[in-house]
């Protein structure tokens, strides 16, 4: 038995080696090596069964010696049936192992198909599925290996109830020994041939193997060329599809350019057509010319003809207020009539004023009132008759109680006495309790009495301090009467070119593209309501919106920010308990004077434009202060126009706060310096404003002599303000598309680093684009000089500026090394470099200067800008 297990688990082996040679052969390919896999389990399932086949037809011959041998004994024939039992059941085991190892084999087959399918298209359920199919066959082969041990197990147990019964056949039929040596030898060799046969079935079997399964791999493969010629053959048709649909749409887009090009042609006709129409124009303005110098002259008739006509009503409104005059006098003798009776009627009062004498009069008349309410509430003459007569009986009836207790004891007589002192005390008491309820009712009655009085005198004067506390805040912060501008000036581009002039008269020289940027920056105030001017200290940022104030004519509030500011009453003023007052700061009185009407009696500037600087404004957190400003004015946009939000001024405790209207006519700016002692500003505070770099000075400019400011120009109208301002997009799809892919470009590269842009960021873009004063001059069609060129070329410079002031501030603190360098930054100056934009140079000192972070700090390409620009001034 021990040789046969041997044997057995060399067969096992021989079939596991066999199967792994297949399985290297077939390496080169991922079918190849599924298959290998298959029939590898395939051969070690088969060198199982061989064992356990081996295992029984060991058990076979055994149980065919014990039934020679032991024929006529009755305990070798019980022995014997259990021994055919026993391998009965081992029959069938082996059936339903062979069953289910068939099974298997075709569950493996499919498998194996599956995986070869979804190899071809999809790698990653390739492998999902290679794994789920390896574990189920790790499984299943762990199953069979411990059901070959069981089976060796009870095979070791049959040759161990085999040697013991041949050990009792030994001792009880020891004259037998001759045979029994004889049946052992001829058993040896019937053992010996089967086991020879075994092994030439089990080589034979091996080689049947081998074929199938070269055969099925030869299938297969066939199977999988016809498949992969197939999808070539679909490949080929898309491709050929693909190309057809290319050409077709080139073939469109050429068309189309032709169509263009026609629409052209009848644009530069209609151009052609509107000159004529100009010329006409032309000529019609002469003839209204001279018709308006005939109409002077018969003007200057009618002018002296309505001054004969107002010289003659003037006299007769004389004669009329004469008339009046009389009738003042009469009515004045009447009033001295009226006096006299009033002298007379106070003589007869004794010197007493009728009014004082009036007053007491109804003074005695509540009086009698509330004496007569008291009288409505005493006891009635019924009521005292009726108590008089019970009073009376009472008496009696005590007389003759009394009369008849004498006739009684003494000591009853002294008790009676006694019980009616109680009874009496007992009413004493009950009334003494009724008029204490009375009090308690009354004095409740007063104390609510004296609360709301308190309450409504309380409620009274709150409201008087509140009006107090509102006219601190409503005091004008310019009392005077400013100047309005008599009439808009020419066009926009002129009004920004006289205040440039007049900088430069005044001795400060500023680039115009900051010039342009910082008025667009405030045009675009619905969508970025805070325009910051940074750069170093001393380059005329807050010089700007001061100067930008003066000459354009804006009312101007500069604001020194504290680095104590901690909240919005900081700013604004607040509540002083101690003196009972409200003190207002500036920026507060000047907003509310912002929003009211010009009058006579109050200097109101609603009509007007206005600007605030805070200055400074990162010497503290801006969101402390400033926060409900940002949100509130973000609410502006999409809102008509005197829908505005407001913000509560608290007034101290008790008092309704002061609503105070963000108009827009009100402008906010800001200017920040860079260093230790400021703060940087978050992503609320870029997402909802403009950030304007000013450049590094190469060459400094001298200022021989100090001039004096001039008078400020007139104030500018709002009216004239928001006829400047774009409130839509005027761009058609081609001419802002470049753009919009171009953000969207820049969006995808910061998505490597786990950042964004906003809806808000490019929507600001392109309104900032749009309100240019270049581009909307380039859109005007009353601008005879308008092309295509300049507006392409103006628009790359409005773009080009809100790349600086919206998108880089959205590249602060990303690594400028590893993946962040490779994946984002490096694309993204890739994308700048191919459209050939100035502000490359800028990104790569902000790429190398930022400390291992991006840091935009530069303006070089506005110095670049105004080389190029006063170039082309001189060409």
């Amino acid at each position: 038995m021990a040789k046969n297990k041997q044997r057995g688990q060399q067969a096992h082996r021989s079939a596991a080696a066999n199967a792994e040679q297949q399985a290297n052969r077939s390496a080169a390919a991922n079918a190849e090596q599924q298959a290998n896999r298959s029939a590898a389990a395939n051969a070690k399932q088969q060198a199982n069964r061989s064992a356990v086949e081996d295992s029984v037809q060991q058990a076979n011959p055994i149980a065919e010696q014990k039934e020679s041998n032991v024929g006529s004994n009755a305990a070798s024939a019980d022995r014997e049936q259990e021994l055919k039992t026993r391998f009965v059941e081992l029959q069938r085991l082996v059936r339903e192992v062979a069953a289910k190892e068939k099974a298997l084999a075709e569950r493996e087959a499919d498998l194996v198909a599956r995986e070869l399918e979804a190899q071809i298209g999809f790698p990653k359920l390739f492998e999902q599925k290679f794994k789920e199919a390896k574990k189920g066959y790790d499984a299943r082969e762990h199953e069979l290996s411990q059901r070959h041990t069981e089976l060796e197990r009870r095979a070791e147990d049959l040759r161990k109830r085999e040697e013991r019964i041949r050990a009792a056949e030994i001792v009880r039929d020891e004259g037998y020994t001759e045979k029994r040596r004889a049946l052992d030898e001829e058993l040896a060799k019937k053992r010996s041939a089967g086991e020879e046969e075994l092994a030439q079935l089990r080589l034979k079997r091996m080689a049947d193997i081998d074929k199938q399964y070269a055969r099925e791999l030869e299938q297969r493969l066939e199977s999988l060329n016809k498949e992969i010629g197939i999808e070539r053959a679909g490949l080929r048709k898309e491709l050929e599809q693909q190309k057809r649909d290319w050409e077709q749409s080139k073939q469109a887009e050429r068309e189309a350019m032709e169509r263009d090009r026609e629409l052209l042609l009848s644009k530069l006709v209609d151009a052609d057509q509107k000159s004529d129409e100009l010329e006409l124009k032309l000529r019609l303005t002469a003839s209204r010319e001279k018709e308006l110098r005939r109409r002077e002259d018969a003007l200057e008739d009618e002018i002296l003809e309505r001054t004969s006509a107002r010289a003659r009503s003037f006299d007769a409104k004389e004669a009329a207020l004469q008339e009046e005059n009389d009738r003042l006098r009469d009515e004045l003798q009447y009033a001295i009539e009226r006096l006299g009776r009033y002298e007379e009627l106070k003589a007869k009062l004794n010197g007493d004023e009728p009014e004082r004498v009036l007053l007491r009069l109804n003074q005695q008349h509540e009086e009698l009132k509330k004496l007569r309410e008291e009288l409505l509430e005493r006891p009635t003459q019924d009521m005292r008759a009726r108590y008089d007569e019970n009073d009376r009986r009472l008496k009696e009836l005590q007389e003759s109680n009394s009369r008849l207790t004498e006739e009684r004891a003494r000591l009853q007589a002294q008790f009676n006495d006694a019980n009616q002192q109680a009874l009496r005390i007992k009413e004493l008491e009950d009334n003494n309790k009724s008029l204490l309820r009375r009090y308690e009712a009354t004095e409740a009655e007063n104390k609510r009495l004296e609360a709301e009085r308190k309450r409504l005198q309380a409620s009274y004067e709150r409201e008087q301090e509140r009006e107090d506390r509102i006219k601190d805040i409503e005091l004008p912060y310019f009392e005077q009467h400013l100047e309005r501008l008599p009439q808009p000036p020419a066009s926009e581009l002129d009004w920004l070119a006289g205040i440039d002039a007049a900088c430069r008269d005044y001795g400060l020289k500023f680039p115009k593209r900051i010039l342009h940027a910082f008025h667009t920056g405030l045009k675009t105030s619905e969508w970025s309501p805070l325009t910051v001017l940074a750069g170093v200290s001393g380059t005329g940022k807050s010089e700007l919106p001061r100067l930008y104030s003066h000459f354009g004519g804006f009312n101007y509030l500069p604001l020194a920010v504290q680095p104590n500011w901690d909240s919005q009453e900081s700013m604004l003023g607040f509540f002083n308990s101690i003196d009972n007052k409200f003190d207002a700061q500036p920026v507060l009185r000047f907003l509310s004077q912002t929003q009211r009407k010009n009058a006579p009696d109050y200097p109101g500037f609603e009509d007007v434009m206005n600007l605030i600087l805070l200055d400074e404004m990162n010497l503290a957190h801006i969101e402390l202060y400033f926060a409900e400003f940002l949100s509130k004015l973000e609410l502006r946009r999409g809102r008509k126009g005197a829908e505005v939000p407001h913000i509560d001024v608290k007034l101290g405790s008790g008092c309704a706060p002061y609503p105070l209207k963000l108009g827009r006519n009100v402008l906010w700016a800001g200017t920040m310096n860079q260093d230790e002692t400021t703060k940087s500003l978050s992503d609320k505070v870029l997402d909802r404003g403009i950030v304007i770099n000013f450049p590094r000075p190469t060459t400094f400019e001298r200022r021989s002599a100090l001039k004096q400011l001039t008078n400020p120009s007139p104030l500018l109208t709002r009216r004239t303000w928001e006829s400047w301002w774009s409130k839509e997009s005027v761009f058609q799809e081609e001419q802002i598309r470049p753009y919009k892919q171009f953000v969207e470009e820049i969006n995808q590269s910061l998505a490597m680093v786990g950042r964004a842009l906003g809806h808000r960021v490019w929507q600001s873009v392109e309104y900032y684009m749009a309100n240019y004063p270049t581009v909307r001059t380039q859109l005007d069609p009353g601008n005879l000089n308008r092309s295509e060129r300049n507006l392409e070329k103006a628009m790359r410079v409005a773009f080009e500026d809100q790349l600086v002031q919206k998108v880089m501030p959205k590249l602060r603190g990303i690594e400028t090394r590893g993946r962040s360098k490779t994946e984002c930054l490096d694309k993204i100056r890739a994308l700048l470099s191919n459209e050939n934009y100035g502000i490359v140079e800028d990104y790569d000192i902000a790429c190398e200067f930022g400390y291992g972070q991006f840091m935009w700090q530069s303006a070089n390409y506005i110095k670049e800008y105004d080389r190029e620009d006063v170039a082309a001034e001189s060409i």
